[in-house]
């Protein structure tokens, strides 16, 4: 296999859902205008990738990968093999909600559809279907291919070198370090209050949403490994396009990152532009986020937003949280980027700190009750920070090159130190993955209680949202009767 052969398989494990949306969720005239249009933009990427990606992958890389892959899709909880963090219940009900029922999901036969994002799911449960048994195999096998497709990526980015892909994955944990250390010893940095103002790496949000951790790995991976290649931007965005029926605010975050490198290329030509070339690749899949959008707008309710001060009322531990959780983590990278600056192309110094600006930015405006646009808009920017900040040390062994910068700057040092610290959160999470699973369940029953979230345990999304969230979480998703979607775009 080749970099083509990832990039047509990637593509095609993220446009296979969008097929089965297009088709089932909007009405003839819609579909039989997008599926084509998909279709033709997945051919044009394919054919034009023959000639750049050429770069081989060896049966050793994909044998490292899968294994590695495997157990990333254990821990994350996925089919319940081993434990299983509190969102399972609403992963577990979607995917049983769409085995169950026909499609688009709503809540009454003739009532509005339920809007809400089930990309991962509806391959996995169209399969389902058509086995007539709700399977813990499919979910498994769906799950293993993405975080393998996102791994690989990433794997290719950081020259090869599997260590440096598991650190890059844990980038962000810092502060979580330190509450965790300090809750030890009973203390609290600060009052925590309804929604968080922090940052999760994107091995602690696979074990919370791998549904948004695998797509946000193939585009983050794609978009640095395009950077490092020198390769078009613009070819980033059909996966974006394709991405917001997975996770719309990694989808809307990394939309806006390849929009900013994309207006530097146009200034650094001169503003000459190849009109062609950016309807193909911008525009024609621009097009393709209309239906989506206005499906997403078609919310019963808007989900709450506003800046975060206007949701607080004690300021000062707003503050105490903003520098904990946000401060430590951008001053430890601005600090690390700056060791690199020198040595790293132009264009990777830009993408590092456009990303950490907008990772500053972002916390500041609440969308979501729990801040979803900031835990999970995030998970795209950290792993681009990740691969930015350890690429440097791909070049050779790994540790001979750390030791070798160490020893010309001990300050440097202990920097690279806070880095790696954040990596605890994701050993720990591995050793209760390693503890808490089925088989110990089995081999241990006195010591260990574990036993698998149910799929069936709630008839519907609505449901598990309404009881095991809250009444307005639950509404939030649901559809509206007049909206534009249910007037004109929906099937018939």
């Amino acid at each position: 296999m080749n970099i083509h052969g990832l990039r047509s398989l990637s593509l095609g494990y993220l446009l296979l859902p969008n097929l089965l949306f297009y088709h089932f969720w909007f009405n003839r005239a819609i579909a039989w205008v997008a599926i084509p249009l998909l279709l033709y933009l997945f051919y044009t990427q394919v054919r034009s990738s023959r000639r750049t990606d050429t770069e081989p992958i060896s049966l050793t890389n994909i044998l490292v990968v899968a294994a590695f892959a495997l157990l990333i899709t254990l821990v994350s909880g996925t089919s319940g093999i081993c434990y299983q963090t509190f969102d399972y219940w609403s992963h577990n009900t979607k995917y049983y909600d769409l085995f169950r029922h026909n499609w688009p999901l709503r809540m009454q036969e003739d009532g509005p559809s339920i809007s809400y994002y089930f990309g991962y799911y509806v391959v996995p449960s169209l399969l389902a279907k058509s086995w007539n048994t709700i399977s813990d195999t499919i979910i498994f096998t769906w799950g293993y291919i993405g975080f393998f497709l996102g791994l690989m990526w990433v794997y290719l980015a950081l020259n090869r070198k599997l260590i440096l892909v598991f650190l890059a994955l844990t980038v962000g944990d810092l502060a979580h370090v330190f509450k965790t250390f300090f809750h030890k010893f009973g203390k609290s940095l600060y009052i925590y209050g309804d929604f968080g103002i922090e940052f999760w790496s994107n091995f602690e949000n696979l074990l919370w949403v791998p549904n948004q951790v695998i797509p946000s790995m193939i585009l983050a991976g794609m978009l640095f490994y395009v950077i490092k290649r020198g390769l078009a931007v613009e070819d980033l965005f059909f996966p974006i396009v394709l991405t917001l029926w997975w996770a719309v605010f990694p989808a809307l975050t990394m939309l806006l990152l390849t929009g900013v490198l994309t207006i530097r290329n146009i200034m650094l030509s001169g503003f000459r532009i190849n009109w062609v070339v950016q309807f193909q690749k911008a525009i024609l899949p621009g097009l393709l986020c209309l239906p989506v959008m206005l499906f997403f707008s078609s919310h019963n309710e808007l989900p709450i937003s506003g800046f975060v001060w206007t949701f607080r009322n004690d300021y000062r531990n707003s503050i105490i949280e903003f520098c904990v959780n946000i401060g430590t983590n951008i001053t430890l990278f601005l600090l690390l980027g700056a060791y690199f600056r020198k040595t790293k192309p132009g264009v990777q110094n830009f993408l590092f700190y456009v990303v950490v600006m907008l990772l500053f930015v972002f916390p500041f405006y609440r969308i979501g009750k729990v801040n979803d646009f900031l835990f999970r808009g995030a998970i795209p920017y950290l792993l681009l920070v990740g691969m930015y900040l350890y690429e440097p040390f791909a070049a050779g062994k790994p540790l001979q090159v750390v030791l070798s910068r160490v020893r010309q700057s001990l300050p440097f040092g202990l920097l690279l130190l806070l880095l790696g610290v954040s990596s605890v959160i994701a050993v720990d999470r591995i050793v209760r993955a390693a503890k808490v699973n089925r088989i110990t369940a089995n081999l241990y029953p006195d010591k260990v209680r574990f036993s698998a979230i149910p799929y069936d345990a709630y008839p519907n999304t609505y449901l598990v949202l309404k009881e095991r969230w809250s009444l307005r979480e639950a509404n939030q998703y649901l559809g509206k009767e007049n909206s534009f979607y249910e007037l004109y775009l929906a099937p018939r």
